[in-house]
Protein backbone atom coordinates (compact mmCIF):
# COMPACT_ATOMS: atom_id res chain seq x y z
CA UNK A 1 0.00 0.00 0.00
CA UNK A 2 1.52 3.13 -1.02
CA UNK A 3 1.60 5.86 1.97
CA UNK A 4 -0.76 8.94 1.22
CA UNK A 5 -2.33 7.03 -1.92
CA UNK A 6 -5.81 8.30 -1.27
CA UNK A 7 -4.59 12.13 -0.80
CA UNK A 8 -2.30 11.62 -3.90
CA UNK A 9 -4.64 9.79 -5.84
CA UNK A 10 -7.30 13.36 -5.06
CA UNK A 11 -4.85 15.60 -6.11
CA UNK A 12 -3.85 13.58 -9.33
CA UNK A 13 -7.42 13.45 -10.19
CA UNK A 14 -7.55 17.19 -10.23
CA UNK A 15 -4.87 17.12 -12.47
CA UNK A 16 -2.01 18.37 -10.12
CA UNK A 17 0.98 17.58 -12.27
CA UNK A 18 3.15 17.24 -9.04
CA UNK A 19 0.95 14.42 -7.47
CA UNK A 20 0.28 12.89 -10.79
CA UNK A 21 4.04 12.50 -11.23
CA UNK A 22 4.73 11.41 -7.51
CA UNK A 23 1.98 8.83 -8.18
CA UNK A 24 3.07 7.57 -11.13
CA UNK A 25 6.59 6.72 -9.89
CA UNK A 26 5.31 5.21 -6.38
CA UNK A 27 3.04 2.88 -8.57
CA UNK A 28 6.57 2.52 -10.74
CA UNK A 29 8.92 1.76 -7.83
CA UNK A 30 6.18 -1.21 -6.81
CA UNK A 31 6.15 -2.94 -9.93
CA UNK A 32 9.43 -4.85 -9.03
CA UNK A 33 10.94 -3.01 -12.51
CA UNK A 34 14.74 -2.20 -12.63
CA UNK A 35 14.74 1.01 -11.07
CA UNK A 36 17.69 2.08 -13.58
CA UNK A 37 16.54 0.06 -16.75
CA UNK A 38 18.27 1.56 -20.05
CA UNK A 39 16.10 4.08 -22.12
CA UNK A 40 16.38 3.66 -25.87
CA UNK A 41 19.70 4.24 -26.90
CA UNK A 42 21.24 4.28 -23.88
CA UNK A 43 24.10 1.40 -22.68
CA UNK A 44 24.17 -0.99 -19.80
CA UNK A 45 27.16 -2.74 -18.16
CA UNK A 46 26.91 -6.71 -18.24
CA UNK A 47 27.01 -6.19 -13.86
CA UNK A 48 23.63 -4.11 -13.90
CA UNK A 49 22.43 -6.43 -16.77
CA UNK A 50 23.08 -9.46 -14.61
CA UNK A 51 21.98 -8.07 -11.56
CA UNK A 52 18.61 -7.35 -12.65
CA UNK A 53 17.75 -10.57 -14.77
CA UNK A 54 15.20 -12.14 -11.85
CA UNK A 55 13.44 -9.50 -10.58
CA UNK A 56 9.40 -10.46 -9.83
CA UNK A 57 6.97 -8.17 -11.62
CA UNK A 58 4.04 -6.15 -10.44
CA UNK A 59 1.77 -6.13 -13.41
CA UNK A 60 -1.09 -4.39 -12.40
CA UNK A 61 1.73 -1.76 -11.17
CA UNK A 62 2.97 -1.15 -14.26
CA UNK A 63 -0.27 -0.51 -15.94
CA UNK A 64 -1.14 2.28 -12.65
CA UNK A 65 2.59 3.85 -13.25
CA UNK A 66 1.76 3.91 -17.14
CA UNK A 67 -1.99 5.15 -16.62
CA UNK A 68 -0.78 8.37 -14.42
CA UNK A 69 1.76 9.06 -16.68
CA UNK A 70 -0.03 9.33 -19.83
CA UNK A 71 -2.45 11.52 -17.78
CA UNK A 72 0.32 13.71 -17.40
CA UNK A 73 1.21 13.37 -21.10
CA UNK A 74 -2.28 14.28 -22.08
CA UNK A 75 -1.47 17.41 -20.06
CA UNK A 76 1.49 18.27 -21.63
CA UNK A 77 3.85 17.32 -18.89
CA UNK A 78 7.34 17.15 -20.94
CA UNK A 79 8.68 14.50 -18.50
CA UNK A 80 5.90 12.54 -18.56
CA UNK A 81 5.31 12.52 -22.30
CA UNK A 82 8.74 11.15 -22.18
CA UNK A 83 7.58 8.25 -19.88
CA UNK A 84 4.81 7.25 -21.68
CA UNK A 85 7.15 6.59 -25.17
CA UNK A 86 9.75 5.21 -22.97
CA UNK A 87 6.56 2.84 -21.49
CA UNK A 88 4.80 2.47 -25.35
CA UNK A 89 8.26 1.61 -26.66
CA UNK A 90 9.06 -0.95 -24.24
CA UNK A 91 5.63 -2.81 -23.80
CA UNK A 92 5.95 -1.57 -19.98
CA UNK A 93 2.37 -1.44 -18.77
CA UNK A 94 0.58 -1.15 -22.08
CA UNK A 95 0.24 -1.99 -25.28
CA UNK A 96 1.22 -6.03 -24.69
CA UNK A 97 -0.59 -7.31 -27.98
CA UNK A 98 0.56 -4.57 -30.23
CA UNK A 99 3.45 -5.33 -32.92
CA UNK A 100 6.39 -3.28 -32.02
CA UNK A 101 6.57 -1.59 -35.62
CA UNK A 102 3.39 0.19 -33.93
CA UNK A 103 4.77 0.50 -31.30
CA UNK A 104 7.88 2.35 -32.09
CA UNK A 105 5.61 4.71 -34.29
CA UNK A 106 3.72 5.43 -31.36
CA UNK A 107 6.55 5.94 -29.03
CA UNK A 108 8.32 8.33 -31.57
CA UNK A 109 5.61 10.56 -31.54
CA UNK A 110 5.69 10.97 -27.74
CA UNK A 111 9.64 11.41 -27.82
CA UNK A 112 9.43 14.24 -30.11
CA UNK A 113 6.35 16.00 -28.66
CA UNK A 114 8.70 15.68 -25.49
CA UNK A 115 11.65 16.63 -27.23
CA UNK A 116 9.63 19.83 -28.90
CA UNK A 117 8.56 20.76 -25.03
CA UNK A 118 12.35 21.51 -24.02
CA UNK A 119 12.56 18.15 -22.29
CA UNK A 120 16.72 17.20 -22.64
CA UNK A 121 16.56 13.13 -22.30
CA UNK A 122 13.61 13.31 -25.14
CA UNK A 123 15.42 15.33 -27.49
CA UNK A 124 18.49 12.88 -27.67
CA UNK A 125 16.19 9.68 -27.82
CA UNK A 126 14.65 11.24 -30.87
CA UNK A 127 17.62 11.98 -32.82
CA UNK A 128 18.60 8.61 -31.70
CA UNK A 129 15.37 7.26 -33.78
CA UNK A 130 16.17 9.19 -36.49
CA UNK A 131 18.96 7.47 -37.64
CA UNK A 132 16.31 4.76 -39.14
CA UNK A 133 14.83 3.46 -35.42
CA UNK A 134 11.31 2.87 -35.67
CA UNK A 135 10.79 6.32 -38.40
CA UNK A 136 12.42 6.88 -41.74
CA UNK A 137 16.03 7.75 -41.10
CA UNK A 138 17.06 11.20 -41.48
CA UNK A 139 20.22 12.41 -40.49
CA UNK A 140 20.17 16.04 -40.42
CA UNK A 141 16.69 15.77 -38.42
CA UNK A 142 19.04 13.82 -35.88
CA UNK A 143 21.87 16.22 -35.75
CA UNK A 144 20.00 18.93 -35.28
CA UNK A 145 18.54 16.87 -32.21
CA UNK A 146 21.99 15.74 -31.04
CA UNK A 147 23.10 19.82 -31.40
CA UNK A 148 20.23 20.81 -29.67
CA UNK A 149 20.61 17.98 -26.29
CA UNK A 150 24.26 19.01 -26.96
CA UNK A 151 23.95 22.60 -26.30
CA UNK A 152 21.58 21.65 -23.10
CA UNK A 153 24.65 20.12 -21.93
CA UNK A 154 23.27 16.70 -22.62
CA UNK A 155 27.26 14.80 -22.74
CA UNK A 156 26.12 11.49 -24.15
CA UNK A 157 24.63 14.34 -27.53
CA UNK A 158 28.14 16.32 -26.94
CA UNK A 159 29.82 12.91 -28.06
CA UNK A 160 27.09 12.48 -30.95
CA UNK A 161 27.15 15.75 -32.47
CA UNK A 162 30.96 15.31 -32.47
CA UNK A 163 30.95 11.84 -34.59
CA UNK A 164 28.44 13.73 -36.55
CA UNK A 165 31.14 16.43 -37.23
CA UNK A 166 33.64 13.97 -37.67
CA UNK A 167 32.13 11.13 -40.06
CA UNK A 168 29.89 14.36 -41.92
CA UNK A 169 26.90 12.55 -40.63
CA UNK A 170 23.36 14.64 -40.90
CA UNK A 171 26.32 17.62 -41.28
CA UNK A 172 29.65 18.41 -43.27
CA UNK A 173 32.21 17.21 -41.94
CA UNK A 174 34.46 19.17 -40.51
CA UNK A 175 37.11 18.15 -38.22
CA UNK A 176 37.73 21.76 -36.21
CA UNK A 177 34.12 21.35 -35.53
CA UNK A 178 34.44 17.37 -33.98
CA UNK A 179 37.61 18.64 -32.24
CA UNK A 180 35.48 21.90 -30.44
CA UNK A 181 33.15 19.29 -29.14
CA UNK A 182 35.38 16.29 -28.14
CA UNK A 183 37.12 19.26 -26.06
CA UNK A 184 33.65 19.30 -23.67
CA UNK A 185 34.22 15.80 -23.07
CA UNK A 186 36.00 14.55 -20.13
CA UNK A 187 38.82 12.06 -20.48
CA UNK A 188 36.78 8.90 -20.17
CA UNK A 189 34.44 10.41 -22.62
CA UNK A 190 36.67 11.50 -24.84
CA UNK A 191 38.33 8.12 -25.40
CA UNK A 192 35.65 6.16 -25.63
CA UNK A 193 34.46 8.70 -27.95
CA UNK A 194 37.66 8.01 -30.43
CA UNK A 195 37.02 4.25 -30.07
CA UNK A 196 33.56 4.49 -31.72
CA UNK A 197 35.29 6.68 -34.53
CA UNK A 198 37.86 4.54 -35.06
CA UNK A 199 35.30 1.54 -35.08
CA UNK A 200 33.01 2.96 -37.34
CA UNK A 201 35.16 5.26 -39.46
CA UNK A 202 37.68 3.13 -41.88
CA UNK A 203 38.58 6.20 -44.09
CA UNK A 204 39.47 7.76 -40.88
CA UNK A 205 40.95 5.27 -38.50
CA UNK A 206 44.48 5.51 -38.36
CA UNK A 207 43.74 9.65 -37.73
CA UNK A 208 41.58 8.86 -34.85
CA UNK A 209 43.79 5.68 -33.33
CA UNK A 210 46.91 8.60 -33.38
CA UNK A 211 44.82 10.91 -31.44
CA UNK A 212 43.97 8.34 -29.14
CA UNK A 213 47.77 7.56 -28.75
CA UNK A 214 48.59 10.68 -28.22
CA UNK A 215 46.20 10.32 -25.14
CA UNK A 216 48.51 7.44 -23.93
CA UNK A 217 46.21 5.13 -25.12
CA UNK A 218 47.12 1.34 -24.88
CA UNK A 219 44.62 -0.58 -26.68
CA UNK A 220 45.20 2.04 -29.77
CA UNK A 221 48.53 0.86 -29.59
CA UNK A 222 47.34 -2.59 -30.19
CA UNK A 223 44.85 -1.76 -33.07
CA UNK A 224 47.06 0.08 -34.85
CA UNK A 225 49.44 -3.00 -34.51
CA UNK A 226 46.58 -4.91 -36.12
CA UNK A 227 46.22 -2.41 -39.02
CA UNK A 228 50.19 -2.74 -39.94
CA UNK A 229 49.93 -6.58 -39.28
CA UNK A 230 47.03 -6.23 -42.00
CA UNK A 231 49.12 -4.62 -44.38
CA UNK A 232 52.20 -6.91 -43.64
CA UNK A 233 53.93 -3.97 -42.40
CA UNK A 234 55.28 -6.56 -39.29
CA UNK A 235 58.48 -4.90 -38.04
CA UNK A 236 56.05 -2.03 -37.12
CA UNK A 237 53.63 -3.53 -35.81
CA UNK A 238 55.72 -6.20 -33.31
CA UNK A 239 57.06 -2.72 -32.12
CA UNK A 240 53.57 -1.71 -31.22
CA UNK A 241 52.18 -5.24 -30.38
CA UNK A 242 54.90 -5.46 -27.23
CA UNK A 243 54.65 -1.83 -26.71
CA UNK A 244 51.23 -1.97 -25.71
CA UNK A 245 51.35 -5.32 -24.25
CA UNK A 246 53.82 -3.92 -21.99
CA UNK A 247 50.91 -0.91 -21.01
CA UNK A 248 48.82 -2.40 -19.00
CA UNK A 249 47.09 0.65 -16.68
CA UNK A 250 44.33 0.51 -14.61
CA UNK A 251 40.99 0.39 -16.14
CA UNK A 252 41.57 -1.12 -19.51
CA UNK A 253 40.63 -4.15 -20.97
CA UNK A 254 43.32 -6.07 -19.89
CA UNK A 255 42.24 -9.17 -22.09
CA UNK A 256 43.05 -6.67 -24.92
CA UNK A 257 46.76 -5.80 -23.95
CA UNK A 258 46.81 -9.78 -23.47
CA UNK A 259 46.04 -10.10 -26.50
CA UNK A 260 48.61 -7.82 -27.73
CA UNK A 261 51.77 -10.17 -26.68
CA UNK A 262 50.04 -12.85 -27.91
CA UNK A 263 50.42 -11.22 -31.64
CA UNK A 264 53.86 -10.49 -30.49
CA UNK A 265 54.49 -14.18 -29.69
CA UNK A 266 52.98 -15.24 -33.21
CA UNK A 267 55.14 -12.93 -35.28
CA UNK A 268 57.93 -14.39 -33.54
CA UNK A 269 56.49 -18.32 -34.17
CA UNK A 270 55.66 -17.76 -37.84
CA UNK A 271 58.82 -15.40 -38.46
CA UNK A 272 56.84 -12.79 -40.35
CA UNK A 273 59.51 -10.37 -39.17
CA UNK A 274 61.98 -12.89 -41.02
CA UNK A 275 63.09 -13.84 -37.92
CA UNK A 276 61.19 -16.71 -36.49
CA UNK A 277 62.44 -17.43 -33.20
CA UNK A 278 60.58 -20.05 -30.45
CA UNK A 279 62.20 -18.62 -27.45
CA UNK A 280 60.87 -14.99 -27.74
CA UNK A 281 57.55 -16.55 -29.37
CA UNK A 282 57.44 -17.97 -25.82
CA UNK A 283 58.32 -15.27 -23.57
CA UNK A 284 55.49 -13.09 -24.81
CA UNK A 285 52.91 -15.74 -24.66
CA UNK A 286 54.40 -16.45 -20.88
CA UNK A 287 54.10 -12.69 -20.36
CA UNK A 288 49.95 -12.46 -21.95
CA UNK A 289 49.50 -16.02 -19.81
CA UNK A 290 50.84 -14.18 -16.53
CA UNK A 291 48.04 -11.76 -17.20
CA UNK A 292 45.79 -14.38 -16.52
CA UNK A 293 44.53 -14.67 -20.30
CA UNK A 294 43.73 -18.40 -21.08
CA UNK A 295 44.59 -18.35 -25.22
CA UNK A 296 48.25 -17.60 -23.50
CA UNK A 297 47.99 -20.50 -21.40
CA UNK A 298 47.19 -22.37 -24.78
CA UNK A 299 49.65 -20.76 -26.97
CA UNK A 300 52.13 -21.92 -23.61
CA UNK A 301 51.06 -25.12 -23.49
CA UNK A 302 51.08 -26.14 -27.25
CA UNK A 303 54.94 -25.20 -27.30
CA UNK A 304 55.63 -26.87 -24.34
CA UNK A 305 54.06 -30.16 -25.98
CA UNK A 306 55.79 -29.85 -29.09
CA UNK A 307 58.50 -29.70 -27.18
CA UNK A 308 57.84 -33.05 -25.99
CA UNK A 309 57.72 -31.25 -21.82
CA UNK A 310 54.47 -32.56 -21.18
CA UNK A 311 54.55 -31.75 -17.63
CA UNK A 312 54.96 -28.08 -18.15
CA UNK A 313 52.47 -28.52 -20.52
CA UNK A 314 49.94 -29.69 -18.76
CA UNK A 315 50.43 -26.93 -15.81
CA UNK A 316 49.43 -24.45 -18.76
CA UNK A 317 46.56 -26.75 -20.46
CA UNK A 318 44.82 -27.36 -17.05
CA UNK A 319 45.06 -23.40 -16.34
CA UNK A 320 43.23 -23.21 -19.17
CA UNK A 321 41.05 -26.39 -19.66
CA UNK A 322 39.20 -25.15 -15.67
CA UNK A 323 39.26 -21.71 -16.16
CA UNK A 324 35.72 -20.86 -17.13
CA UNK A 325 34.66 -17.47 -19.20
CA UNK A 326 32.00 -15.40 -18.55
CA UNK A 327 30.57 -16.56 -21.72
CA UNK A 328 32.45 -19.96 -22.39
CA UNK A 329 29.56 -20.62 -25.21
CA UNK A 330 31.66 -17.83 -27.63
CA UNK A 331 34.95 -19.03 -26.45
CA UNK A 332 36.75 -22.54 -27.41
CA UNK A 333 39.39 -21.78 -25.56
CA UNK A 334 38.73 -24.43 -22.90
CA UNK A 335 37.84 -27.39 -25.56
CA UNK A 336 41.36 -26.88 -27.05
CA UNK A 337 42.63 -27.10 -23.73
CA UNK A 338 40.81 -29.96 -22.91
CA UNK A 339 41.83 -32.17 -25.81
CA UNK A 340 45.10 -31.72 -25.35
CA UNK A 341 44.96 -32.70 -21.64
CA UNK A 342 43.82 -35.66 -23.05
CA UNK A 343 46.27 -36.31 -25.73
CA UNK A 344 49.09 -35.56 -22.71
CA UNK A 345 47.02 -38.26 -20.83
CA UNK A 346 47.45 -40.96 -23.48
CA UNK A 347 50.68 -40.49 -24.12
CA UNK A 348 51.87 -40.68 -20.60
CA UNK A 349 49.80 -44.32 -20.57
CA UNK A 350 46.51 -42.59 -18.14
CA UNK A 351 43.70 -43.89 -20.60
CA UNK A 352 41.25 -43.22 -18.31
CA UNK A 353 42.27 -39.60 -17.58
CA UNK A 354 42.94 -39.53 -21.15
CA UNK A 355 39.04 -40.08 -21.78
CA UNK A 356 37.96 -37.85 -19.19
CA UNK A 357 39.46 -34.99 -20.99
CA UNK A 358 38.35 -36.47 -24.31
CA UNK A 359 34.58 -36.58 -23.00
CA UNK A 360 35.16 -32.67 -21.31
CA UNK A 361 36.20 -31.39 -24.59
CA UNK A 362 33.69 -32.95 -26.59
CA UNK A 363 31.06 -30.64 -24.79
CA UNK A 364 32.57 -28.15 -27.15
CA UNK A 365 29.58 -27.46 -29.05
CA UNK A 366 31.95 -26.60 -32.53
CA UNK A 367 34.22 -29.74 -31.65
CA UNK A 368 32.82 -32.28 -34.02
CA UNK A 369 36.38 -34.27 -33.87
CA UNK A 370 36.21 -34.72 -30.19
CA UNK A 371 32.24 -35.56 -30.40
CA UNK A 372 33.39 -38.14 -33.29
CA UNK A 373 35.97 -39.82 -30.93
CA UNK A 374 33.67 -39.92 -27.88
CA UNK A 375 31.15 -41.67 -29.80
CA UNK A 376 33.61 -44.41 -31.23
CA UNK A 377 34.59 -44.59 -27.62
CA UNK A 378 31.40 -45.60 -26.65
CA UNK A 379 30.60 -47.45 -29.93
CA UNK A 380 33.20 -49.71 -29.22
CA UNK A 381 33.86 -49.60 -25.28
CA UNK A 382 37.22 -48.15 -25.96
CA UNK A 383 38.70 -46.42 -22.68
CA UNK A 384 34.90 -46.35 -21.14
CA UNK A 385 31.82 -48.38 -20.61
CA UNK A 386 29.93 -49.28 -24.16
CA UNK A 387 27.19 -46.89 -24.19
CA UNK A 388 25.60 -47.51 -27.86
CA UNK A 389 22.53 -45.26 -27.09
CA UNK A 390 25.47 -42.07 -26.02
CA UNK A 391 27.38 -43.24 -28.87
CA UNK A 392 23.95 -42.36 -31.42
CA UNK A 393 24.03 -39.30 -29.73
CA UNK A 394 27.61 -38.33 -30.10
CA UNK A 395 27.37 -39.21 -33.70
CA UNK A 396 24.09 -37.19 -34.06
CA UNK A 397 26.11 -34.30 -32.76
CA UNK A 398 29.50 -34.71 -35.33
CA UNK A 399 27.33 -34.96 -37.98
CA UNK A 400 25.45 -32.37 -37.69
CA UNK A 401 26.74 -30.11 -39.91
CA UNK A 402 26.59 -30.96 -44.17
CA UNK A 403 30.18 -28.28 -44.54
CA UNK A 404 32.12 -29.95 -41.90
CA UNK A 405 34.63 -32.65 -42.27
CA UNK A 406 33.54 -35.44 -40.69
CA UNK A 407 29.99 -35.08 -41.51
CA UNK A 408 29.88 -38.02 -43.98
CA UNK A 409 32.12 -39.92 -41.67
CA UNK A 410 29.39 -39.76 -38.84
CA UNK A 411 26.63 -40.06 -40.92
CA UNK A 412 27.64 -43.41 -42.66
CA UNK A 413 28.25 -44.70 -39.60
CA UNK A 414 24.78 -43.95 -37.88
CA UNK A 415 23.55 -45.44 -40.99
CA UNK A 416 25.35 -49.07 -40.71
CA UNK A 417 24.05 -49.20 -37.07
CA UNK A 418 20.47 -49.22 -38.24
CA UNK A 419 21.49 -51.11 -41.13
CA UNK A 420 23.63 -54.14 -39.09
CA UNK A 421 21.54 -53.67 -36.50
CA UNK A 422 24.67 -52.61 -34.01
CA UNK A 423 23.61 -52.68 -30.56
CA UNK A 424 20.07 -51.31 -31.25
CA UNK A 425 17.29 -52.99 -33.32
CA UNK A 426 17.72 -53.68 -37.07
CA UNK A 427 15.77 -50.47 -38.63
CA UNK A 428 16.01 -49.96 -42.45
CA UNK A 429 13.75 -47.06 -42.95
CA UNK A 430 15.78 -45.05 -40.26
CA UNK A 431 19.05 -45.96 -42.00
CA UNK A 432 17.52 -45.06 -45.36
CA UNK A 433 17.13 -41.38 -43.32
CA UNK A 434 21.04 -41.56 -42.64
CA UNK A 435 21.63 -42.78 -46.71
CA UNK A 436 19.80 -39.89 -48.01
CA UNK A 437 22.32 -37.65 -46.64
CA UNK A 438 25.34 -39.26 -48.35
CA UNK A 439 26.50 -40.03 -51.97
CA UNK A 440 24.22 -42.31 -53.57
CA UNK A 441 27.19 -45.01 -54.05
CA UNK A 442 27.75 -45.14 -50.02
CA UNK A 443 24.45 -47.13 -49.88
CA UNK A 444 25.08 -50.66 -49.63
CA UNK A 445 22.98 -52.89 -51.94
CA UNK A 446 20.81 -55.32 -50.35
CA UNK A 447 18.90 -58.74 -51.29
Amino acid sequence: MIKNEEFLLKKAEAGNIRAIKTLARLYDEQSGRWTDEPKVGESVSIDELFANMNREENEPSKEKAFKWFMRGAELLDPECMYEVGYRIYDAIGCCKDEEWSSRGAKSFDWYLKSAQAGYVPAMRITAYMYDGLAVDKNEPESFRWYMAAAEHGDKQSVAEVAKCYALGKGTTKNFDEADKWLAKLNDEDYRSTLHELVRVNQEDKLMWLDRLIEFGDAIALKYKADVYAEEKKFPEALELYIKAGNDDPEGYNHEILAEALVQAGSIYYTGDTGEQNYDLALKYYKMAAHKKYIKAHVHCGKMYYARGEFDKAKKYFNYAANTRERFPFVNRINGVAREYMGHICEKQGDMAEAYRWYGLASEDYNNQAMKLKMADAYFYGDGVSQDVAKAIALYEEAGQYPSHEYYLEAQTKLAWIYELGQGVDKDLAKADEYWANLPPEYKPARA
